[in-house]
């Protein structure tokens, strides 16, 4: 072994820099350094992660605001458009109620007017039919003439009684009883007596006939009315 390898190498000794500064003061300042230059990056890297995310909040937050706005006009326009189509409908439906109020009044109206009418042609025949029972005395073969036959249509209630009076004081003779003794006078009393019930029994079977008759034709008349209106 040689004397070089054998005796260890002598320490090189610290040389200061220009400055004075220690090699190891030197490594501590340039460490700082770097450590500074590395947290300011990050702060840079930071600040911009934060300016791109509140960027990206910002523009969430625009497009938020837009699609608020642009359902807000979507949703005044559907109502506007929904209103509208009411609207229309009310008016449609207002238009055919008064059309339906319209056709039910000239439908009522025009069966109103047909029940009149047919009840005033009822009134005729029924007035027609009914039996006069003035008897007036003509000449053989006279003939009744159509002024004759109104007037006695148009004869008031009174006029009737005073014909009907005249004409029972013609055919029914005074009552002679002079020198009657009583059993004669009892028996026309019986006589007479006799003659009325008779009279007023065939009186009232004729009334009662000509009631039911009147009745029966009155109501199939009416029936006939009533019948025709409903249909």
């Amino acid at each position: 072994m040689s004397d070089d390898e054998q005796s260890p190498q002598p320490s090189p000794a610290f040389i200061p820099n220009e400055d004075g500064k220690s090699e190891a003061k030197i490594r501590m300042e340039m460490e700082a350094k770097r450590r500074k230059e590395r947290a300011e990056e990050e702060w840079r890297e930071y600040e911009e992660f934060r300016r791109g995310e509140r960027e990206k909040e910002e523009e969430e937050i625009r497009q938020l605001r837009e699609r608020r706005e642009r359902r807000k006009m979507e949703r005044e326009e559907e109502e506007k458009r929904l209103a509208e189509l009411r609207q229309i409908e009310d008016q449609k439906r207002r238009a055919e109620e008064e059309e339906r109020q319209r056709k039910k009044r000239e439908e009522e109206q025009r069966k109103r007017e047909e029940r009149e009418r047919k009840k005033k042609e009822w009134e005729e025949r029924k007035n027609a039919n009914r039996p006069n029972f003035v008897i007036t005395k003509k000449g053989p073969g006279a003939q009744e003439t159509e002024e004759e036959k109104k007037e006695e249509v148009t004869k008031s209630k009174e006029q009737l009684e005073a014909e009907k009076r005249a004409i029972l004081e013609q055919r029914i003779q005074p009552l002679n009883i002079s020198g009657f003794n009583a059993d004669q006078l009892k028996n026309k009393a019986k006589e007479l007596h006799d003659l009325i019930c008779r009279l007023e029994g065939d009186i009232y079977d004729l009334s009662q006939r000509f009631t039911r008759q009147s009745y029966d034709r009155e109501s199939k008349s009416y029936h006939q009315c009533t019948g025709s209106i409903s249909g």
